[in-house]
């Protein structure tokens, strides 16, 4: 167990990555490619309509990004937007247990995305750090979540460009 002290008041706090079914580096790389995603998304004109804020309109961008993005046959992202669909990740319910839920979505590559966004939440709102999944498979829903989103980026010159500006 990884602990975090506070020096200064000499307490010490358990890790908020203990007990997570992947390794600590993997989860902070997806929430970082995740929340910079996102905010390409708001950058590219992919927001929600009718609400009082800025937010990530995935639903829209998922119908988009399923004309245009190109899945080979055989390569690591058409296996990833496979795994995402045949084995999507679950949704917690409020007695804390996991269930199966469909995807949103029309084709696999809306799908697929849809199971990313909640492999965020789950990942992000809490009860990952439960031993329900089986081993590898938290970690290999991130690992798949990341091609996908990758892809997304190679193929579309506008979200890479906004996703890679230093200045904002």
């Amino acid at each position: 167990m990884k602990n975090i002290t506070n020096v200064g008041n000499a307490i010490t706090i358990r890790s908020p990555f203990d007990g997570l079914q992947m390794p600590e580096a993997l989860a902070c790389q997806f929430f970082g490619f995740f929340a910079r995603f996102e905010f390409v998304l708001k950058e590219e004109g992919f927001l929600e309509k009718g609400i009082p804020y800025a937010s990530a309109d995935w639903d829209r961008f998922a119908k988009d990004a399923a004309t245009w993005l190109k899945i080979e046959e055989g390569s690591d992202v058409n296996a990833a937007i496979s795994y995402l669909n045949e084995e999507p990740p679950q949704v917690q319910t409020p007695e804390f247990k996991w269930e199966r839920k469909a995807l949103g979505g029309k084709t696999a590559t809306e799908k697929a995305l849809h199971a990313v966004r909640r492999v965020r939440n789950n990942l992000f709102h809490g009860g990952k750090h439960t031993p329900h999944s089986p081993p590898g498979r938290d970690e290999q829903l991130v690992r798949c979540s990341l091609l996908l989103l990758t892809a997304c980026l190679e193929q579309n010159d506008g979200l890479r460009a906004t996703f890679e500006q230093s200045e904002f």
